[in-house]
């Protein structure tokens, strides 16, 4: 087999997990190998186990629906309530595995791989004046956090999440009154945040 027909069984295994995710949060082997088309060997000789494989998934669903949201955020003239309700409806499109893994899990991994992306995201809003120049890298991380989590209850309508959405935004915006309680060291430190994102990035730059 050449590298190509292998990466190409390698991505059609990571696409039928996917689809099968929607509906189903542990697929078995035999059903990811039936829907991707190829034998159960193929699907253990490029993912040993199903962690590998559940890896290689969530890197498919961050790169290729949740990066191009954080990126259109950046253009003039985006929507910050459509972006963030389309990144909650992204997320919850994988209910099943939210259930199944800990949706705080997901959550966590997906802000990881989007660290660096979100820091660009709030420094650009802050340069162009859509958000308060005193939110930090980790207010961000986990506002999205606490949204992911609560919008994605089994009751959680669209509706229900745009509205709920927009009482949260206006608080991010410049024109929001008061300035932020500071956080301590001890917090940051709970919170997960490194030393390089404890301080607005306009601070930093």
């Amino acid at each position: 087999m050449s590298r190509r027909d292998s990466r190409a069984n390698a991505e059609r295994i990571v696409v039928a997990v996917q689809r099968l995710w929607v509906e189903d949060a542990a697929p078995s082997m035999e059903q990811i190998a039936t829907e991707a088309g190829v034998g159960v060997a193929t699907v253990y000789r490029h993912f040993p186990n199903r962690a590998a494989l559940e890896s290689a998934v969530f890197a498919r669903i961050f790169a290729e629906e949740l990066l191009p949201l954080v990126d259109g955020a950046e253009e003039e003239d985006a929507d910050l309530l459509d972006v963030a309700a389309h990144f909650v409806e992204v997320i919850g499109r994988y209910a099943p595995v939210l259930s199944e893994v800990g949706a705080s899990q997901v959550t966590d991994e997906a802000l990881e791989v989007l660290a660096e992306p979100f820091v660009d995201l709030l420094r650009r809003g802050q340069l162009r004046g859509v958000l308060r120049r005193d939110l930090e890298p980790v207010d961000l991380y986990w506002l999205l956090r606490m949204i992911v989590l609560g919008l994605n209850s089994p009751v959680a309508t669209e509706t229900v999440r745009r509205r709920y959405l927009a009482m949260l935004l206006p608080a991010l915006s410049p024109e929001a009154e008061g300035e932020l309680p500071p956080l301590s060291d001890e917090d940051y430190d709970r919170l997960g945040a490194p030393p390089e994102r404890r301080q607005p990035p306009l601070d930093a730059d």
